[in-house]
């Protein structure tokens, strides 16, 4: 169990060395054991049970040495406890409670000299290069004091490590707060493991079905008339198992279309599919489909392809600064996810081979037209996989 209030950890964890309870206090009569006032919590115990050992034949337990006890009064001088000698400590049940007690007075110690609150900045030293900070944003607190972070994976920390804390109204509270997002983002070592909780966050848009012949007579009729691109993303959004068909998604596929990334970009789409390899993702951007991909002259990149080329680029930016926000609302994301420009017709004179395959080896855009979309619509019967996957090779190592 987790809190928000660090007040109420606290408030509990003091009650640890608050004296005996109640129950302690009845148990001691009976047994005509007198438990000093002020004694806490967990070394009553300890006591009671070291007095009821032989009577109960309870496991004894081996002596302690001067290391374990040297650590304890260490924990304990930081919040100046006073813990008994060596040699007044008989066995390390008893040595376990006095720490237990140390480590509760230290932590409640810090979470009042912090008051850590649920957005918070936590700076802390990472642990395998001192040298370096550790960044995470509070996300609740356990019942033993210890600091959650947002990002999951297991990121925690002790207030007493915490060097600073960075409230939400401090100035760089912002920028640190970017670089916590950045740590936990570098630090997922499997992004495309995902849990049903975060696919949920994806059913509007999963796609049930292959695209069907209603879908690819729309997508045809459209293309004829065309003379701009948005009647493309007009009838694409409205038969997205056009899009579905071309990526293989075994556990699932999903498309979604005009995804908001930050304030400056808006994808045209953004396609997620699911094997047993994990969560993939494409960046979709559509252009004209009477754009030219070559210049008729030299045959280099058309302006309107470098346009393209671009926007996917500018988006791999921002997911580089934002990915954990970005996979609150895009589960799995990476900053390296397959680009694909979807522009143009098939034409003789318009050949793109070249600059298609040095983009999709150096730097993972794949360059199409909206008559290769649509033969991969049209793969619909065959159980084979997606055609952008079949071309690259994405998934020859899972298949």
């Amino acid at each position: 169990m987790t809190e928000t209030n660090w007040q109420l950890v606290a408030d509990a964890l003091g009650h640890l060395y608050a004296g005996p309870t109640a129950e302690q206090h009845a148990i001691a009569d009976e047994l005509k054991f007198p438990l000093v006032p002020g004694t806490p919590t967990p070394v009553a115990a300890a006591l009671l049970r070291a007095h009821l050992a032989k009577p109960l034949r309870l496991r004894e337990h081996p002596p302690i040495d001067e290391p374990e006890y040297d650590y304890l009064a260490r924990v304990a001088t930081e919040t100046n406890l006073h813990v008994p000698v060596l040699e007044e400590i008989a066995s390390r049940d008893l040595l376990d409670a006095w720490l237990e007690v140390a480590w509760a007075r230290r932590t409640v110690h810090h979470l009042e000299r912090l008051g850590p609150e649920v957005g918070d900045v936590a700076i802390t030293v990472r642990r395998r290069k001192p040298e370096e900070d550790r960044y995470g944003q509070i996300s609740s607190i356990s019942l033993n004091g210890q600091l959650n972070f947002r990002g999951g994976l297991g990121r925690r920390a002790w207030p007493h490590t915490v060097k600073r804390l960075a409230k939400v109204s401090d100035d760089d509270h912002g920028e640190l707060l970017t670089r916590a997002r950045e740590e936990v983002a570098s630090e997922d070592r499997h992004p495309e493991r995902v849990t049903n909780r975060e696919l949920a966050l994806l059913d509007n848009w999963r796609i049930p079905r292959r695209s069907s012949m209603a879908d690819c007579r729309a997508f045809q009729e459209a293309l004829d008339s065309a003379t701009e691109e948005r009647p493309m993303q007009v009838v694409l959004e409205s038969h997205p198992a056009l899009l579905a068909n071309m990526i293989t998604g075994n556990h699932g596929v999903w498309v979604r279309p005009q995804v908001r990334l930050g304030d400056q970009y808006v994808s045209d789409f953004l396609i997620a599919s699911q094997t047993s390899a994990g969560m993939r993702w494409h960046l979709v951007e559509l252009e004209c489909p009477t754009a030219r991909l070559t210049n008729t002259g030299n045959r280099r990149e058309s302006p309107t392809l470098r346009h393209a080329i671009e926007q996917i680029q500018d988006w791999r930016e921002w997911l580089k600064t934002n990915l954990l926000a970005a996979r609150e609302k895009l589960p799995g994301i990476t900053v390296d996810a397959r680009g694909l420009i979807i522009m143009g017709r098939e034409d003789g004179t318009d050949s793109a081979r070249e600059i298609r395959d040095r983009r999709s080896a150096n730097d993972r855009i794949e360059v199409r037209t909206y008559d290769w979309l649509l033969r991969a619509a049209r793969r619909a019967d065959s159980m084979a996989r997606g055609l952008l996957d079949e071309e690259t090779g994405d998934l020859d190592l899972d298949w």
